[in-house]
């Protein structure tokens, strides 16, 4: 032991004389840690998803010590310590060469194609790594689900990622400098709360993924668990509020709305009424303007980007400009607005995830990608889902003003692409049946031996 204790007292020495040896060591123990912790997680599906959404969500906060161009170095290299095993099962399963999953996959390999002629080779290059890994991984964690059990237990380790999230948030809304926590718009002068992100519209994305699916659970949580979720639910609100990302709380409205239709046909109009009513009232007693704040009729200056990109998809409308680099067309000199969010090059946002990607990849690929995503919903539309209607159908909303699902990027795009891949799994296990024996679904009973064995 005395040895021990003059070792580390000399290593601590050597450090105070060589601070790059100290940076170096902290290095060699992170990878260690994160090499330990990948491992950890393989094992469960649930906490694999929890590590991957902290790692989507935290991995390009303000805090990190980091410029925007060197922020890769956090995020890739996690996400291959994280997906890599699991992008070897999935890889070796017989299910990822069926129906949906290989319709992903030429999506995918289309985002690869796209490299060569792509305007920002890296950046798509980066990007479709990326996604391929976070599709596996979803993939390999929607392959455990048996059961209505399995799928709230996922998303319970989900909102357990959430709420580190939002806690992370908290904390720094408290210890970072003020400027950072807060952007002030350069034309209305308005200030939006953007927490450990470069946008206040990530607050409400992350809003919209932690709120969707606490109301999907809400029932079958009890107790503490309960009273958490609850106040993990009200700070999204509030700091959703806080950050004036108002398209995220019409998605919701308009899926709950439309659950409530779908479950209780007439009988629901008279309690949409009420609470549409109410919430009204709330809304214009607390802040009479947020409803109208800013250029509505242009939601916020939208239609002019979404007017500039579709002149551009005009010009490339099969091939695209290349995956994930739409928002470098905005550095054209006819682009009509050159301050501000939108002078970032492929980091920009199109705020239309579907003209994103008749943008990135072309026409054809956005009506492909529309295609095989929808396709498993809508062979159970004859099903009360609430899984469709409150947290794809929400999703799918708010990709005409953001982009957010698809292509596994961030917490909502990673919790759509799960659904999807549920979904898809149920319709595969349908279609293998003789019509003779009753389909098993995941939404409600075990599902098919068939595919818990598939590879």
């Amino acid at each position: 032991m005395l040895a021990g204790m003059t070792a580390l007292g000399l290593a601590a020495f050597l450090m105070l004389l060589f601070p790059s040896l100290a940076l170096g060591l902290a290095a060699v123990v992170g990878g260690i840690f994160v090499v330990w912790t990948a491992r950890r997680v393989q094992g469960d599906g649930a906490h694999l998803l929890c590590a991957l959404i902290l790692i989507e969500e935290l991995s390009a906060a303000s805090f990190l010590p980091l410029e925007k161009e060197q922020l890769f170095m956090v995020r890739y290299p996690l996400l291959i310590a994280f997906c890599a095993l699991a992008v070897w099962n999935v890889l070796h399963s017989s299910e990822i060469w069926q129906g949906g999953f290989f319709d992903y996959l030429v999506y995918l390999s289309l985002g690869v194609i796209s490299i060569s002629y792509s305007l920002l080779p890296g950046y798509s290059a980066a990007r479709i790594l990326a996604a391929t890994l976070m599709f596996m991984a979803v993939v390999r964690i929607a392959r455990e689900v048996a059961n209505r059990e399995d799928i709230e237990r996922l998303l319970n380790w989900f909102l357990i990622g959430t709420g580190i999230v939002w806690t992370v948030i908290l904390i720094s809304s408290v210890t970072m400098s003020q400027d950072l926590v807060w952007d002030v718009e350069e034309m209305t002068g308005l200030v939006r709360f953007r927490g450990i992100y470069g946008s206040p519209n990530s607050i409400g994305e992350l809003a919209l993924g932690t709120i969707a699916v606490g109301m999907v659970i809400w029932k079958s949580t009890r107790g503490w668990n309960r009273g958490l979720l609850a106040a993990q639910m009200l700070v999204a609100v509030a700091l959703g509020i806080l950050a004036d990302s108002r398209s995220p709380f019409v998605a919701l409205a308009v899926g709950g709305l439309l659950y409530l239709i779908w479950r209780y046909r007439l009988r629901a109009v008279p309690i949409i009424l009420l609470v549409g009513v109410v919430g009204f009232i709330a809304v214009k007693s607390i802040d009479p303007e947020y409803l109208t704040r800013g250029d509505v009729t242009s939601l916020t200056g939208r239609t002019d980007i979404w007017d500039f990109a579709i002149e551009k998809i005009k010009q490339r409308p099969l091939l695209g400009y290349g995956f994930e680099v739409e928002g470098q067309i905005m550095m054209a000199h006819d682009f009509p607005i050159w301050w501000g969010p939108w002078e970032e090059g492929p980091r920009s946002s199109l705020h239309s995830n579907y003209l994103s990607k008749a943008v990135s990849l072309g026409i054809p690929a956005l009506v492909f990608w529309v295609f095989f995503f929808m396709r498993p919903w809508l062979s159970m539309l004859w099903r009360k889902d609430d899984l469709f209607f409150l947290i794809v159908v929400p999703f799918l909303i708010l990709n005409f003003t953001e982009s957010t699902v698809g292509d596994c990027r961030y917490a909502v795009g990673m919790i759509a692409t799960f659904c999807w891949a549920l979904a898809e799994r149920q319709r595969l296990s349908s279609h293998r049946r003789p019509a003779a024996v009753p389909t098993q679904t995941i939404f409600a009973t075990p599902i098919s031996g068939q595919l818990r064995r598939a590879g």
